[in-house]
């Protein structure tokens, strides 16, 4: 078997296994390549890559379109050429989700906690807020009101400014005197166990990669870029759906401490051929994807350039 095929057998296994689905892959690409490499991407460049995760260009053009139509993708044509970029909503909440997906280590915890109760608000407005707080991490408590750990103060306010609610919710910060409540808070808010779960899943997913990888296995720029953008694309759908917890909240020893230094351990490994291979393959209105900002080497606390 040459070293090509070791990595291409148990790539096409995981894409057989659990196919990602056109909208929300795409949200990875964009999110993971496009938007450090020149912000638009010419579509028809975007489906041919799409395809080498078994995606047709139907499934990618009506995946485009719901995205646009949801407010994360915004297009422009160009004679007979459609380009897409992130809508500045879109790019206000990947950067927020950024920083949680491409953290270099958990952050410390000071002991308090951010709550938020939503207030007079319709049952439509408090969905999206419970949504999209909850891609910031936050947690719903029985009584209604959301809580997060370490919240970042500066998303939640944009996030409350992008609904129009930052009149019409009260949040403020809380240190519980009994010990014991945190612990309840968090069994009553999140799901640990089955993110644990989830965790040890995606653990189980890429750990052969990471073994072939430092085992001096050879990987294509093909390879790379299928295998960097499942990486992210699966441990985004994980992470995203929790909160970022404090090790002294979470069981010890914790997945999702493994998970974390897996990807960076594997998304050093494969950003160089993948981000060639992105360079080669999508184009927008100028040309080739140019290489990626400066912010991008700041990923994981740092990758080389």
């Amino acid at each position: 078997m040459d070293a090509h095929s070791r990595i291409e057998i148990p790539l096409s296994s995981l894409l057989e296994q659990k196919p990602p689905r056109a909208g929300s892959l795409a949200v990875t690409v964009f999110g993971d390549y496009i938007v450090e490499q020149g912000g638009s991407v010419w579509l028809a460049s975007l489906t041919e890559v799409m395809a080498e995760f078994g995606l047709n260009a139907r499934q990618v053009r009506t995946a485009i379109f719901r995205l646009g139509q949801d407010g994360w993708l915004q297009s422009r044509q160009l004679g007979r050429r459609s380009y897409y970029a992130l809508s500045a909503d879109g790019r206000a909440q990947f950067t927020r989700a950024s920083a949680r997906i491409y953290a270099a280590e958990s952050k410390p915890w000071d002991g308090n906690w951010v709550l938020l109760m939503p207030g007079q608000t319709d049952s439509g407005a408090r969905e999206e807020l419970r949504k999209r707080l909850g891609w910031l991490g936050f947690g719903a408590l029985p009584n209604g009101v959301l809580a997060h750990p370490r919240c970042n103060d500066e998303a939640l306010n944009q996030t409350l400014e992008e609904l129009g609610l930052a009149g019409s919710v009260s949040v403020w910060r809380a240190r519980p005197d009994n010990a014991e409540v945190p612990g309840e808070w968090v069994d009553s808010a999140w799901d640990v166990a089955g993110t644990a779960a989830r965790y040890q899943e995606f653990i189980t997913d890429f750990t052969p990669f990471q073994e072939l990888l430092t085992g001096g296995c050879v990987v294509t720029e093909r390879d790379a870029f299928v295998l960097r953008s499942l990486l992210i694309h699966n441990y985004r759908r994980v992470l995203l759906g929790t909160t970022d917890l404090p090790p002294s909240l979470l069981p010890s020893p914790w997945s999702g401490a493994t998970a974390m230094s897996l990807v960076k351990t594997l998304y050093a490994a494969l950003q160089v051929p993948a981000t060639r291979y992105a360079c080669t393959r999508l184009s927008n209105a100028e040309g080739p994807l140019p290489p990626p900002t400066t912010a991008f080497f700041s990923r994981f606390g740092g990758l080389a350039h």
